[in-house]
């Protein structure tokens, strides 16, 4: 050996047994890391595909320019593609008709569908001149269209417009479920519809320049430099600021919320490991302070007792670092493995197998940063021991003794259990501060699931793959098809509703508009889970009976009789419940009654449907859809939500995994932090201990000392982490909830009661494994204990 540092290796096989623990607090924390960068990671991959497929792959838009000026700003060389871009009839405004199917005319340059959108072109390609088409691909099989065939777009009091088929473009959700028809052309084409056909202004054909930059980084200072160059005010400038937010490069008030919220919770995260690290290494040096008094005999100066506790901490990481990235890495995989059995047509990109460089070399750096830092304080504590201390041994017994444990309100054990866990101010410090990051970080955790809920509404229990809706919104639906429909093998489930809209109501001599809507069993079944007050049941059994919909200034409370007016026929309903939530929207100071199909029939005199809606099976197949398609014929509109379903399924799936799965990781961490600091308080006082047995206290005595110093280290921490953390999560609230949505800040009672519980039932654990260990020891190895 030519150098005291040559003792670390040395050191680490004699100390195995306590150093194991500081290395699983290090392989914990760099997993921890890894494995948040990585699922970040994932999931941010996944809705940038999500994005560019429902978005375009675009950067931004330009309006209020001319033709030239859109060819001089495709030209720059920090732009990597642009296109024009215009869409008529979009809201059915115009009436343009493809065999009575509203139709939406899209016009655009070919650079928009090749590289500005991803996977439009179905088969086919572009339209090459002013004659030729591109239609969806929903257009071509309910036609029986093949390219090169014609398609006629009917124009209310105007000529036809004919074009051949060039090609077939991928249907899009909002195609499907308005069960319409969307055609692309050139933009020359395009143009001619309108009457400034010799126009160059993009504006006037309702048309905007659509933008891709080069470099998909500092993309605010490209645009800032694009205003500048071309003369365009910010008026001018719109970004795709959900593509732009997943690169980290949007400007948008609310991105910027969403970009702080993710700093303050990753620099959460950091304090966390270091706490975590730091506690353990603490009580690591502290059973080896014999060692360090051995060191300090033999000559080791203060600073190379600090660079060996260094340098030992370093050389553990050698061994944990790896592991816990590959447990990171391994986790990553298994969450997008899932992610794909789950929902294969959004997941369907994502490697199961991919690597997430940013997460590996978050997880080295965060480790080997949060190993220095952590060890600096177990590093000076060490350098402090005098060489006296080689043969007083523990650092413990070296805390001078202000005052004695207080018996005046607990038994001496509980007492001294106490005492002890306050003994070391530094000590308690550290533990209950890294106890109460935990809270911190599962509260602050916690906002982002109230952030998923705003930001994608899950798919309820009523929701429809397929829906069969009255052109008029009139009950003109024959019953019978609902039966025909309940039949078909690939329909798991069909109900339908009828409707009443706009229906004369008097409640308590005041006159006021409802919609009126019948539910069946199962329908009814689905709301029970929204009832405020009330019962759904009777709603269900009871003639002339109905549900309300809560509204927060509706005059209409449970127990009221209603009058409603169904041309000239009078009929009075109870209302016998009141529910939080239905599937329907109504305009404001509209009210919503919910009825069995019997009442219905009462008030109005109509029995057959207004709306039918299907819930498929799994593997219904599009064929098979096509087929129900038939069935149902073309006097109905026949609304396609599966690609939208799909899309919000996907989409929350991947969001509910990260989340949740974060805070189980919070959870288990929580559990392993509280046992492993017991453990190793346990373990540094076992001299302690032994000198107790030996003047005679009980085996269940000491165990009632340890569960009050367990006690003692995780109540203290609850209540600094749920005052700190409370904080916290009214931070991040009003950044990412209140700030968009206006939502008020609610203490989150469901939330802390459960990290609370799980720190509670983890002292269980943290204590039965040090006391079984000390009733294997006898009194003599209790006081000899190294």
């Amino acid at each position: 050996m030519k150098h005291y540092l040559d003792l670390v290796p040395i050191s680490a096989k004699v100390h195995r047994k306590q150093n194991r623990m500081s290395i699983f607090c290090i392989i914990l924390a760099v997993f921890l890391i890894t494995a948040i960068f990585g699922m970040a990671d994932m999931f941010i991959r996944s809705q940038i595909i999500q994005a560019k497929i429902d978005n375009g792959d675009f950067h931004i838009t330009v309006q209020g320019i001319t033709d030239e000026e859109a060819r001089l700003i495709k030209k720059r060389p920090d732009v990597k593609a642009a296109a024009r871009y215009g869409v008529l009839n979009f809201n059915d405004d115009k009436g343009y008709t493809i065999s009575d199917k509203k139709s939406i005319i899209v016009g655009a340059d070919e650079e928009f569908v090749t590289q500005l959108q991803m996977g439009v072109i179905n088969e086919g390609n572009f339209p090459q001149n002013d004659n030729e088409a591109m239609i969806t691909k929903n257009a071509g099989e309910n036609l029986g269209l093949q390219i090169g065939d014609t398609v006629t777009i009917k124009r209310p009091g105007e000529p036809e417009l004919s074009y051949q088929i060039s090609g077939f473009c991928n249907n899009t959700s909002k195609i499907m479920s308005e069960d319409a028809y969307g055609v692309f052309l050139t933009t020359s084409a395009f143009r001619e519809i309108g009457d400034i056909s010799d126009s160059t202004v993009l504006a006037d054909h309702n048309m905007v320049l659509f933008v891709q930059f080069t470099k998909t980084y500092n993309i605010q200072n490209t645009i800032n430099r694009l205003k500048e160059d071309c003369n365009l005010s910010a008026e001018q400038i719109s970004e795709n600021t959900k593509l732009l937010g997943l690169l980290g490069q949007s400007s948008n008030s609310f991105m910027m919320q969403v970009y702080i919220s993710a700093f303050v919770l990753f620099v959460l995260v950091l304090t966390a490991g270091i706490m975590m690290i730091t506690s353990s290494l603490n009580s690591n040096v502290a059973q080896r302070t014999e060692f360090f008094g051995l060191m300090r005999c033999v000559g080791a100066t203060p600073k190379q007792i600090m660079k060996f506790v260094r340098k030992e901490a370093l050389n553990w990481c050698k061994v944990a670092i790896p592991i816990g990235i590959i447990t990171g890495v391994l986790i990553i995989w298994i969450l997008c493995a899932l992610l794909r059995v789950l929902s294969p047509e959004f997941f369907s990109a994502m490697p199961i197998f991919g690597i997430s460089i940013p997460s590996i070399a978050a997880g080295i750096a965060i480790g080997i940063l949060t190993v220095l830092l952590a060890s600096c304080s177990p590093a000076k504590k060490a350098a402090k021991v005098s060489p006296l201390a080689a043969v007083s041994g523990n650092a413990i017994n070296l805390q001078p003794v202000r005052t004695a444990a207080n018996t005046k309100f607990f038994k001496v054990d509980t007492a001294l259990g106490i005492h002890h866990a306050k003994s070391s101010r530094k000590n308690f410090f550290l533990t209950i501060t890294s106890f109460s990051l935990s809270v911190i970080l599962f509260l602050s955790f916690s906002v982002a699931v109230t952030f998923m809920n705003h930001v994608l509404t899950p798919l309820r229990p009523w929701t429809a793959d397929i829906s069969v809706i009255s052109p008029d919104n009139t009950c003109s639906i024959d019953s019978g098809l609902l039966e025909k429909l309940q039949e078909n093998p690939a329909v798991n489930r069909a109900y339908g509703r009828m409707f009443a809209y706009d229906v004369p109501l008097m409640v308590n001599g005041i006159d006021k508009i409802t919609d009126v809507i019948s539910y069946e069993q199962k329908q009814f079944d689905w709301a029970d889970e929204y009832l405020l007050s009330g019962s759904v049941q009777a709603a269900l059994d009871e003639a002339n009976t109905g549900l309300i919909v809560y509204e927060p200034k509706s005059d209409v409370k449970v127990g009221d009789i209603v009058k409603i007016d169904i041309q000239g026929r009078t009929t009075e309903v109870k209302i016998v419940g009141m529910l939080s939530d239905c599937p329907f929207n109504n305009a404001a100071d509209v009210e919503t009654i919910i009825c069995s199909e019997n009442t219905f029939q009462n008030i109005t005199g109509l029995s057959d449907y207004t709306i039918i809606d299907m819930q498929l099976n799994r593997n219904a197949t599009d064929n098979e859809v096509n087929t129900i398609r038939q069935m149902v014929g073309t006097d109905v509109t026949f609304s396609d939500e599966r690609m939208g379903n799909e899309s919000t399924r996907g989409i929350y799936y991947c969001m509910w995994l990260f989340i949740y799965g974060f805070l189980a990781v919070i959870a288990f961490i929580t559990v392993f932090n509280i046992i492993n600091n017991i453990s190793l308080s346990v373990t540094a006082r076992v001299k302690q201990y032994g000198a107790f047995r030996a003047i005679g206290l009980s085996m269940k005595q000491l165990t009632k000392m340890i569960i009050a110093e367990a006690l003692t280290y995780t109540i203290s921490g609850a209540v600094t982490g749920t005052i700190l953390g409370l904080i916290f999560h009214k931070l991040l609230f009003g950044m990412m909830i209140s700030y968009n949505w206006g939502d008020p800040w609610a203490v989150p009672w469901t939330e802390l009661g459960i990290i609370v519980l799980i720190m509670l039932f983890s002292i269980i654990f943290a204590v039965y494994s040090p006391v079984k260990r000390l009733q294997k020891m006898s009194i003599v190895e209790n006081i000899s204990a190294q």
